[in-house]
């Protein structure tokens, strides 16, 4: 894959950002290609993370060497992917003004079939909570260790470690509550959507520290959801690379795509 970084400004954002992305590449033919639209795979990071670490901590680039696949990875900070109370708004700039950005110089496919979103931890919750609010956008989602909290004894933020960056990021409970950061907002819509739904994969560790959270909500949106395929493996690991990169190869092929092994020489 022929690797990138971009620096581009963000209307949302109003500020300069930076996007590591991963293109096609034929290494084995000289075939002319221009013309041809691919799929694409954003991958959100986790807290205290940026758009770097999936290509430092993963074995993405490596297993997605030979794939006809284009894979974004953004960077947002601990902004939990939301439109911040306080601050920037990093929802609409992924969800909304990152994918139109780059498909006017990108050969990235229109379709809502080659359309996939991926993240760990803080980018698992940032996972559901674009592929839920957009259906109509998305195909597919893999959510790894997610660790969103708005239904769990009041505990209702992520990635926000203190009552002032809660504060900013979400506003007053009551606010955060009532929106769609809450994901349960997002699956009463869901219940009601009558157009395609993202199929969504979950993969947790059981010793994960979010495991219980994660677990609790990958089993309320199979109940209020039963017309949407959500898949879920809950197997030994914990909250790491070591556990996510054992399941990559699984969350590929969920979205389409089979690893051979001797793909990678």
């Amino acid at each position: 894959m022929i690797h990138m970084t971009i620096t581009m400004r963000s209307v949302a954002l109003d500020m300069d950002t930076k996007v590591d992305v991963l293109l096609p590449e034929d290494r084995h033919h000289t075939e002319d290609l221009r013309g041809r639209k691919y799929p694409v795979l954003y991958v959100l990071h986790g807290t205290k993370e940026d758009n770097s670490s999936w290509l430092h901590l993963s074995n993405l680039f490596l297993l997605a060497r030979d794939l006809d696949l284009i894979i974004v990875f953004p960077s947002a900070g601990i902004s939990s992917y939301v439109d911040e109370y306080y601050g920037q708004d990093y929802y609409t700039y992924i969800s909304q003004e990152l994918p139109v950005k780059l498909k006017n110089f990108l050969p990235i496919s229109d379709r809502r079939e080659d359309t996939f979103i991926m993240g760990e931890s803080m980018g698992g919750y940032g996972t559901w909570r674009i592929a839920l609010a957009n259906p109509d956008k998305y195909g597919k989602a893999i959510v790894f260790s997610h660790g969103d909290r708005s239904r769990h004894g009041g505990r209702y933020t992520h990635g926000a470690t203190s009552p002032k960056m809660r504060m900013a990021l979400y506003g007053p409970e009551e606010h955060n509550l009532a929106s769609d950061n809450n994901l349960d907002n997002l699956v009463e819509k869901l219940k009601t959507y009558e157009g395609p739904k993202p199929e969504i994969y979950v993969y947790c560790g059981t010793e994960d520290h979010l495991y219980e959270v994660c677990r609790s909500f990958y089993e309320h949106i199979k109940a209020e959801c039963p017309d949407m395929k959500i898949e879920g493996e809950f197997t030994p690991g914990k909250h790491n690379f070591f556990y996510w990169n054992s399941k990559l190869p699984s969350a590929l092929k969920h979205l389409g795509f089979e690893i051979e092994e001797n793909s990678v020489v």
